[in-house]
Parts: structure tokens; C-alpha cells; sequence
């Protein structure tokens, strides 16, 4: 394997109007029989722009850039909720997935989140996908009790489960930091 170079990516804030990286990877879901496909005026669209505006201000949207093509291929969008570090998303162009990306972004968000004084990390994905709870666990992540779900995380999850196909998939994770 003489020759080869490894792939390095950097990290770089951006704009919300930067995210076409999460199309792309959406289109992973639809292998799960998800099919999410809405106009940019939908609400749920529409909040999530704004969510990802509000990270963008904060300087919690955040691109992975391949050094050697010059391209982004992965961010996350790091917001708050109800005093905790909100990973409002996190994605990878799927011709960039296995390659080390989503987990330097994880690194990158957990550091974050640690820098700005917050002792846990929350998330909302879907739990039945190869690809997120099982990943998520890896890290430390465990499933929160509906009960034991913050006011604002819990109207996230009460939006998504409104409008995302399969809504009783939809669950709340937190890692301690």
C-alpha cells in the first residue's frame, strides 16, 4: 500500500445554507423504508432551518472539509436544550461514510459541548435503523425515559413524531459528559 494517503479532514464553521450534505444523507433512510421528502416550506423544514441558523450564530454548525478534495462531507448543528448540549444533527455524505468522519464530528461536538459548560449531551433519532441506536450506544448514549425528557426536547420530538414517517421510532438518547 505504498503511495496511499490517508484522507484528512478539517473542521470549519459554516452556514445553514450549507447543509446540502444532509439531503444526501437522508436518502440512507429511504433504504429503511423512511421516506422523508418535503418542501422547504414545510414546518418541519422550516424549524429545522431555523434551528440550524440558531447553532450557526453560536458557532455550533460546524463542516467536516476533506483536505485533499477541497469539499465538505460531514457536519453536525450543536444547539441547547433545557440546559443540556442539544445535537439538533449530525451527517456524512454517504460516498464519505466508514472513513472515520461521523466519528471525529461526535469528538468535535462532545468537546464542544464540554468547552460551552454542559454535563450531558441529548439527541432524538430513530431507534430501529441499523446505522443510529447501536451506534449511538457504542458512544455511551442510552435512551432517555419519556418522563425524564426536558420541555423543549420533548416539543422537538412531539414536532418530529407529528411530521416524520414512523413517529414511534423517534426517541430521546443522552450521554454523560
Amino acid at each position: 500500500m505504498s503511495g496511499m494517503t490517508k484522507a484528512t479532514y478539517v473542521l470549519r464553521p459554516g452556514s445553514p445554507e450549507d447543509v446540502a450534505i444532509d439531503d444526501a444523507a437522508v436518502a440512507l433512510y429511504a433504504e429503511a423504508g423512511i421516506i422523508m421528502d418535503f418542501g422547504a416550506d414545510h414546518p418541519l423544514v422550516v424549524a429545522e432551518q431555523n434551528a440550524w441558523r440558531t447553532c450557526a450564530k453560536n458557532g455550533g454548525l460546524v463542516f467536516a472539509e476533506s483536505e485533499t478534495e477541497g469539499a465538505r462531507v460531514g457536519f453536525f448543528a450543536l444547539g441547547d436544550a433545557d440546559d443540556e448540549a442539544y445535537l439538533e444533527q449530525i451527517a456524512v455524505l454517504p460516498t464519505h461514510m466508514r472513513r472515520g468522519i461521523g466519528r471525529q464530528l461526535i469528538t468535535a461536538v462532545i468537546a464542544m459541548a464540554r468547552r460551552r459548560g454542559h454535563t450531558h449531551l441529548v439527541l432524538a433519532i430513530y431507534d430501529h435503523v441499523p446505522w443510529n441506536r447501536p451506534y449511538y450506544e457504542a458512544l455511551g448514549f442510552a435512551p432517555i425515559l419519556a418522563e425524564r425528557v426536558g420541555p423543549t426536547l420533548r416539543h422537538d420530538l412531539a414536532t418530529q413524531r407529528r411530521y416524520l414517517p414512523m413517529p414511534h421510532h423517534r426517541i430521546a438518547m443522552r450521554k454523560v459528559l
